[in-house]
């Protein structure tokens, strides 16, 4: 009964440890990713093309990196991201599987948010 008691709180400890090592790489990541968005941000917004003007970046507590967007000069913009929609999904998925400054994200699991 004694070896269970100590068997469990040694689990406990462990379990305990695991969980605040999460939280602090959590709570790093999201330090990390609000300074790159912070720094970003200087530089908007700026228009991309005839039809879109990059407006900011944000960061949610959940480390979910979040692009702003605004459709401009058009009578309908959802048509506009509807049909340009597969395109822009396919471009964003080379562009971060080949682009070294975007592999931070990569290699941490960001999340990633386009918001228009």
């Amino acid at each position: 009964m004694k070896k269970y008691k100590i068997l469990s709180y040694i689990f406990a400890i462990a379990i305990s440890l695991l969980l605040i090592q999460c939280n602090s790489d959590k709570k790093k990541l999201n330090r990390e990713l609000t300074k790159i968005a912070a720094e970003w941000n200087r530089s908007t917004p700026v228009a991309l093309e005839a039809h879109t003007r990059f407006d900011s970046v944000g960061v949610t507590p959940d480390n979910v990196f979040q692009y702003y967007y605004t459709i401009t000069n058009i009578d309908n913009p959802q048509e506009l991201i509807a049909s340009y929609k597969n395109e822009m999904l396919e471009k964003m998925d080379k562009m971060y599987a080949t682009d070294r400054s975007l592999q931070f994200f990569v290699e941490n699991g960001v999340t990633m948010e386009y918001i228009y």
